[in-house]
């Protein structure tokens, strides 16, 4: 048996499994992704230029480049059934890993080159470094990626869950320890700390007991990993692999009815119902709040107008998801209610709820924009535009 081509194929058909999810994921993360990027750029270029070296910028880039450094995980695609059938092959089963460590590798290579990318303008500015300083930190973070990977898999195999955990612990204090003295200690320094302390801790992993596949503990983290997936995939559209629970929220009978007790308000009532005891409550609450924070501490007009819009924008992208509640549900075709009421209502709902994170979030704009009439018209405009998204999509 090719267990390297086995690997392949259990990654495709994974891949294969997920791909009629990831076209509505990607319909809303790419709109969402542009949003921030744009939001993001803006206040990283301002935040460069308000920064000086009494700042403490050693820490953040530290805390930035920790977890793509200690994090990151290896997708096995073991089974429960590979007990039974791959067991025999224990000991022929390196190409399959190999495979496995060597796609995480490729991977989380490329998410710390990409952080790199991102410190670096911070880290140049206040060290005054060239391209040389660049590209020497660039392959230190790599070799201590690579020996930091080695050593999560390296865990994954012993024998005994407290040892597990304490290098747990240890690969995560090292790599925040290495990183802070990259930053905060002159380079040559920085580099020995980190050499060393990477020596020790490799060191280290060979002294517990090992077992030559960890089957029961792979195939568990196989199955958190699909699950996390599944959840993300979850929040654009129903995933038969994730079961979503309904919360009481304990609401007061007197906001519902405000409601007109009425035929044609009978999916107002329900999507009302709905909104409230679904995840969508939880999301919409802590977006409107994060919004309101952010908004209440910017002081450029430009960067309070986009930071306004992207947060309109992720809330009515957030809040689109409603109509996929009960959607093809039998019952629609029997309640003796007009045909379109379901659309209309659901799109009244949602429109009430954008619109109440629109006046929430635009109350710091009449302290942080310079005009108050720039506030107004903002938000009459994203009024306006919230009813266009709303009433069409």
């Amino acid at each position: 048996m090719d267990m390297k081509v086995l690997y392949q194929r259990r990654a495709a058909e994974f891949l294969k499994e997920i791909r009629p999810y990831l076209h509505y994921a990607l319909q809303s993360v790419i709109m969402s992704s542009v949003a921030v990027f744009l939001l993001f750029s803006i206040a990283y270029r301002l935040f460069l230029g308000w920064v000086t070296p009494a700042f403490p910028w050693e820490l953040l880039c530290a805390a930035v480049m920790l977890f793509p450094l200690a994090g990151g995980k290896i997708r096995t695609y073991l089974q429960d059934a590979d007990i039974l059938f791959l067991l025999p092959h224990e000991r022929g089963m390196n190409q399959y890993l190999q495979a496995a460590m060597r796609k995480a590798l490729i991977i989380q290579t490329a998410v710390v080159i990409a952080v790199w990318l991102l410190i670096w303008p911070l880290y140049a500015k206040m060290t005054a470094s060239g391209g040389l300083q660049f590209f020497i930190i660039l392959v230190v973070w790599l070799l201590f990626k690579w020996a930091l990977l080695f050593g999560k898999w390296t865990e994954l195999q012993l024998q005994e869950p407290g040892a597990r955990r304490g290098f747990v612990l240890l690969r995560w204090i090292l790599a925040a320890l290495s990183a802070y003295a990259i930053f905060t200690w002159k380079l040559p320094y920085g580099i020995l700390l980190l050499a060393v302390g990477s020596i020790l801790y490799l060191g280290l992993l060979r002294l517990p007991n090992k077992y030559i596949v960890h089957w029961m503990l792979l195939i568990d983290w196989e199955k958190r990993h699909r699950s996390g997936v599944y959840r993300f995939l979850n929040w654009f559209i129903d995933v038969p692999q994730v079961q979503g629970k309904a919360r009481n929220t304990r609401i007061p009978k007197a906001w519902l009815q405000l409601i007109p007790f009425r035929q044609s308000s009978s999916y107002l009532y329900m999507y009302t119902l709905i909104w409230l005891r679904s995840e969508l409550l939880g999301i919409t609450f802590r977006l409107t709040v994060l919004g309101i924070v952010i908004l209440a501490s910017l002081h450029s007009d430009w960067a309070s107008v986009i930071a306004y819009i992207a947060f309109a924008l992720f809330g009515a992208l957030q809040l689109s998801d409603l109509k996929r509640y009960y959607r093809v549900h039998i019952w629609h075709r029997i309640y003796p209610l007009p045909e379109g009421l379901l659309k209309r209502s659901i799109s009244s709902v949602r429109l009430t709820i954008h619109l109440v994170m629109l006046v929430l979030m635009s109350i710091p704009l009449w302290w942080t924009l310079s005009s108050p009439m720039w506030a107004a018209v903002l938000f009459l405009m994203s009024c306006a535009a919230s009813w266009l998204f709303h009433r069409f999509k």
